[in-house]
């Protein structure tokens, strides 16, 4: 099974800029290579489809994710308006599902998103799975023999950089749950902008550069790194998992 993992695509209502960074155009970028690429069987988007929580940029979204006709999935994110997007938006594409079969694998589409408790109407950038959240998977993981992979947008296993202090809170706890199901292979979120793998008992955990702007380990906080956006591109076997760091295509 082959796998386009995409997120943060930080959309915004008819397309304005975004700490000067022209997102959606990034985001067309790229969908047009996509296009190109053969065999795809899903695109998984791990959060911060929207930046303003619009309800233009969701539209926007699944518009243009059917011009692929390819089946595609979305968790929420710290940017994302969560009454927006699972209440007033109606996708007509893209999937907001919790879990999904495809190719033999099971996909989770966990929330990892909480409200900040200083600014009601907006989520905090740090991530938790809530314990029933997280008893639910347990469950569903025990019953569900398929090979698996979880979705969130928070990583829960340190990438080394200054993003590692707004990822998940209660991630060791997260992460010891998964490590007791033999058939968890997978982990993808986004949230830290950068494209990274690395394994814990057994387990892979990726996270995809974004799309709209791109982070670094080595830089200060919070400085673009320009030309490292792009999106990760997953080749799943029997055998192995190849992930494949896939940067969008610079304007000539």
């Amino acid at each position: 099974m082959k796998i386009i993992h995409m997120s943060d695509l930080h959309l915004s209502a008819d397309g304005a800029l975004v700490w000067e960074e022209d997102c959606r155009r990034k985001f067309l970028t790229a969908i047009e290579q996509i296009k190109m690429m053969r065999d795809i069987d899903v695109i998984i988007v791990s959060g911060d489809i929207s930046n303003d929580g619009s309800l233009d940029s969701y539209y926007f979204a699944d518009r243009i994710f059917a011009e692929l006709n390819i089946p595609t999935y979305w968790c929420a994110g710290n940017h994302d308006n969560l009454s927006v997007m699972f209440t007033i938006f109606k996708p007509k594409f893209c999937h907001l599902s919790n879990q999904a079969l495809i190719g033999g694998w099971r996909l989770y589409f966990v929330n990892s998103v909480a409200k900040d408790n200083d600014e009601p109407n907006s989520n905090r950038s740090k991530g938790i799975v809530a314990m029933n959240i997280r008893k639910e998977l347990d469950g569903l993981l025990s019953n569900n023999p398929e090979p698996s992979i979880i979705v969130l947008h928070h990583p829960s296993l340190e990438i080394g950089g200054w993003q590692d202090c707004k990822i998940l809170k209660d991630r060791e706890t997260f992460r010891e749950m998964l490590g007791r199901h033999k058939n968890v292979k997978l982990v993808l979120s986004g949230h830290v902008h950068i494209f990274s793998v690395k394994k814990d008992k057994n387990i892979l955990y990726s996270t995809a550069s974004s799309t709209g702007f791109a982070f670094s380990t080595g830089l200060p906080k919070y400085k673009i790194n320009q030309g490292l956006e792009g999106f990760s591109r997953i080749s799943l076997s029997k055998k192995d998992i190849i992930i494949e760091n896939v940067l969008l295509a610079q304007e000539k």
